[in-house]
């Protein structure tokens, strides 16, 4: 598939296009200030090509913008942008949906990830074979064995964000109880998930909490991730059919509120892990009584 512009992109040819208008200028006026064609201007502000970092305070510039954290969230943005271009992601664009690949950009230079997941163990935290059996229960279409291993080796990769040497990303996960005990498959398949998922939880910016079936919650609607980056946070909620990305301060807020809710009513950590064993203790004994 051709490329496409990445959420960030349309999102700085977004915001630029508000601030030329909130300076009261025309396309045409904007180029004569900016000392850029029309052209480019416009090609900027649908998205279709990016604004290099360097560019972006002469352009602010010229539509007199001073409020210094935007001049510094615009600049920041224009720069993660130009590194997405760099990204390991790239040579898995043609396979990968144009949706997802926004999601493992936001990933990649994510301070912290907040999840909540309501049925799977989320992808972050995912053992291989765990993630297989996901994968191709959820898919719409049957897998072949090389599609199903090129997802695989994405995930993998996708995960190494929360076990780099520099800057790891702190992960802070609640899981609601359900997810305990959807097998995907073979019983063992969840065993071996949730062995890995013990083990990660003794990693210290990784948080999981485990949210019990008994508690109530606001988050009846669903599964949400919250992607807090170096100037914005994003909200990614995933639809059967497609995805959703918030940035907007008065839209991230309620999921922001949802999030604290719910870590709030889930099982402490320790606890967690105490559930976590509970059920492994339940599976091994239902294979014993299985043999």
């Amino acid at each position: 598939m051709p490329d496409e512009p990445s959420l960030r992109q349309r999102w700085l040819g977004t915001r630029l296009e508000a601030l030329r208008r909130e300076a009261g200028f025309s396309l045409q006026e904007a180029s004569r200030a900016a000392q850029r064609s029309t052209a480019s201007l416009s090609r900027i502000e649908n998205g279709v090509v990016a604004l290099p970092a360097r560019d972006v305070r002469p352009l602010l510039d010229a539509y007199r913008v001073e409020n210094r954290d935007t001049r510094e969230t615009l600049i920041a943005v224009a720069g993660e942008v130009e590194a997405e271009r760099r990204g390991w992601w790239v040579e898995h664009s043609d396979t990968l949906s144009p949706s997802y690949l926004d999601l493992l950009r936001l990933e990649a230079t994510a301070s912290e990830v907040r999840t909540y997941e309501t049925s799977v163990i989320p992808g972050l935290l995912q053992h291989e074979d765990y993630a297989r059996r996901a994968v191709a229960l959820t898919s719409s279409t049957e897998l072949s064995e090389d599609a199903l291993e090129r997802f695989i080796a994405v995930r993998r990769q996708r995960q190494q964000i929360l076990h780099r040497d520099e800057e790891p990303t702190a992960l802070h996960a609640v899981i609601h109880e359900a997810a305990l005990h959807q097998t995907l498959g073979a019983p063992e398949v969840l065993t071996e998930q949730l062995v890995l998922l013990r083990e990660l939880m003794s990693r210290p910016l990784i948080t999981v909490q485990v949210l019990p079936l008994s508690a109530p919650h606001p988050a009846l609607a669903g599964a949400f991730t919250l992607v807090e980056t170096h100037r914005l946070t994003w909200v990614h909620v995933e639809l059967q059919t497609s995805d959703v990305y918030l940035e907007a301060p008065q839209s991230v807020a309620p999921y922001l509120g949802c999030f604290k809710v719910l870590s709030e009513r889930a099982l402490p950590p320790a606890e967690s892990v105490k559930a976590i064993n509970a059920r492994l203790d339940a599976l091994t004994s239902a294979g014993s009584t299985a043999e």
